[in-house]
Order: structure tokens, then C-alpha cells, then sequence
């Protein structure tokens, strides 16, 4: 599990609702990702903890939902992260991307 040093609504998720569409209680749940008990999955609803990158993918299983689906603020979190780098790399140009000669400030 990943501690979350995010604001806690940002790791908002999706996780109780699909769920409960599947008529699935927490213990199931849990069960099939391999725990003894409800408490970690309920820290995953509640935005506490992220869970594994494993468990996650887990969770998309059980839960037939795709993991974007599941965690949609983390996922857009990250998209427009990898998107902004994206474009300042577009913006450098080749050359500037593999110059490795010292810059001066």
C-alpha cells in the first residue's frame, strides 16, 4: 500500500460505488484480493492509501472495471502531469533533448 501525501479528495475513487453495483460486500472483496479482512480495502474507499500497483489491477479484475474508471482524479492527475511534460518537450526540439553540456543559469 501507498501512503497518500495527496489531498485526500484528489485520491477520491470510485471504489464503493462499483461495488456495490456488483452486490459485493467489503469482506468479499477483500477475500478475493487475498486479505484476511475489510480494513485495507476501506482505507482504498476512503482515499487513505493507494493501493498496489498488483492490487489495483486486482481490483479491475473483481470489480470488471478498468483501473482508470476506478481512481479517475489519480488518473487525470497523472495524465495531465505526463501531457504538460509532453509539451515542453515538444517545445525543446531534438537537439536540446540529448545536449548534455552543462547550462549555464
Amino acid at each position: 500500500m501507498e501512503q497518500v501525501n495527496q489531498n485526500q479528495s484528489q485520491n477520491q475513487n470510485r471504489l464503493a460505488s462499483f461495488r456495490r453495483r456488483r452486490g459485493y460486500s467489503q469482506l468479499r472483496v477483500a477475500r478475493l484480493l487475498g486479505h484476511k479482512s475489510h480494513g485495507a480495502l476501506s482505507s482504498y474507499e476512503r482515499g487513505r492509501v493507494l493501493p498496489t500497483l498488483i492490487t489495483a489491477l486486482k481490483l479491475e479484475i473483481v470489480l470488471r472495471t478498468p483501473v482508470a474508471f476506478l481512481f479517475p482524479n489519480v488518473y487525470e492527475t497523472l495524465r495531465n502531469g505526463i501531457r504538460a511534460e509532453e509539451d515542453r518537450l515538444a517545445g525543446m526540439g531534438q537537439q536540446d533533448l540529448f545536449d548534455h553540456s552543462p547550462r549555464q543559469l
